[in-house]
């Protein structure tokens, strides 16, 4: 007689295969790993953080400067998880960025704890259990006045590329012709492959910071059109790395200096884009006085659903403030419109009919 075998379609959760990276954490809302970029107030605003193996691209203030802390956070968190560090600049040795990193600090985390609540009558035996938010901050908190001295045994996990980049007249012959494009991203495959992060099964990962990238100091040709071809291309390809590795990548942008054209294809390419504005470069940003910026959300990375994100409560549009310690982001605060006008109380004075003070005849 035949044993009844009962067929179920039940099916055991699985874990993810590689959740335990350093410096990444599960989010809650589209279950992606996601890393921060040391500015918790940024992470709050993109859902948590950068998606791990997507593309950040920030679009530089005027002067720069604003857009040069943000990858110091981003490179300093990564230093405090122990991740792979790469830092690519043609504008400034890339050594100088790493040594003048922000220090952590330790900040009293808020828990909602409830005190005063009704006695339990259903379920009783959680009545002893404290209530309270456990939910664990993804980001560190750091000092920009403190420097920060990194361990040696972190030193090992640092890789530049352009302090020793010479001119070189020899271009490439396939679609990527600029040599600096062709050298950055040989060095990016490179630090991949020495650290063993094309692995599926790695425990972490590699932050990799491009500063001021399609700046003059890039030597793009724009006579042979050049600029165009090289500066996507090596986006594209970029972006094609960060995906297929344990990989993040954050590159900023002069787009003050670029073609209209060439910044909307790096926002087309990009998976998050962040645009910067300093008040001294927009006169209409004068009377925003209690903050030293605008930074406004051009792309949210939206990698497992195919609706658009426009950020935490449909606000694209946020103030930062930049002190000697701390870069942090806000909700913007618009100030009360004031009408200015001297004459439009002796106008409104003047519309009734039977006014004293108006001065005007009237012909009925």
């Amino acid at each position: 007689m035949a044993a009844n075998v009962k067929i179920s379609s039940f099916q055991k959760r699985i874990k993810p295969s590689n959740p335990n990276i350093l410096g990444t954490k599960i989010s809650a809302v589209n279950s992606t790993l996601n890393v921060s970029f040391g500015v918790t107030s940024l992470d709050q605003i993109i859902d948590g953080g950068l998606p791990l193996g997507s593309l950040c691209v920030v679009e530089e203030d005027i002067y720069g400067s604003y857009a040069k802390i943000i990858t110091k956070y981003f490179l300093a968190e990564g230093a405090v998880q122990k991740n792979f560090l790469l830092s690519a600049s043609l504008n400034e040795n890339p050594w100088d960025l790493l040594n003048n990193l922000p220090s952590p600090v330790t900040e009293p985390r808020e828990t909602n704890v409830i005190e005063n609540r009704e006695e339990l009558k259903i379920a009783w035996r959680y009545e002893n259990l404290t209530l309270e938010d456990n939910n664990q901050r993804l980001g560190n908190a750091f000092d920009l006045s403190i420097p920060y001295v990194m361990p040696e045994t972190q030193k090992a996990n640092l890789a530049v590329w352009g302090d020793t980049v010479t001119p070189n007249l020899q271009r490439g012959t396939g679609t990527l012709q600029n040599p600096n494009c062709l050298s950055l991203l040989k060095a990016i495959e490179e630090a991949i492959k020495k650290w063993e992060l094309d692995s599926s099964n790695g425990h972490n990962l590699i932050r990799i910071v491009v500063s001021s990238f399609g700046s003059p100091f890039w030597q793009f040709d724009e006579k042979k059109s050049s600029l165009s071809t090289d500066f996507t291309a090596t986006l594209l390809l970029l972006k094609s790395i960060v995906r297929s590795t344990n990989a993040v990548a954050l590159v900023t942008i002069p787009h003050q200096l670029l073609n209209q054209s060439l910044v909307s294809r790096s926002r087309h390419l990009a998976d998050v884009v962040i645009q910067l504005k300093s008040l001294r470069e927009d006169r209409h940003l004068h009377d925003l006085m209690d903050v030293h910026g605008i930074l406004e959300l051009k792309k949210v990375a939206n990698l497992t659903s195919l609706k658009p994100i426009l950020g935490q409560d449909g606000t694209t549009t946020y103030g930062f403030k930049a002190t000697k310690r701390k870069f942090k982001i806000e909700k913007l605060h618009l100030p009360p419109a004031v009408d200015d006008d001297k004459s439009s109380p002796d106008q409104s004075s003047s519309l009734g009919c039977s006014s004293a003070a108006s001065t005007t005849n009237l012909d009925f």
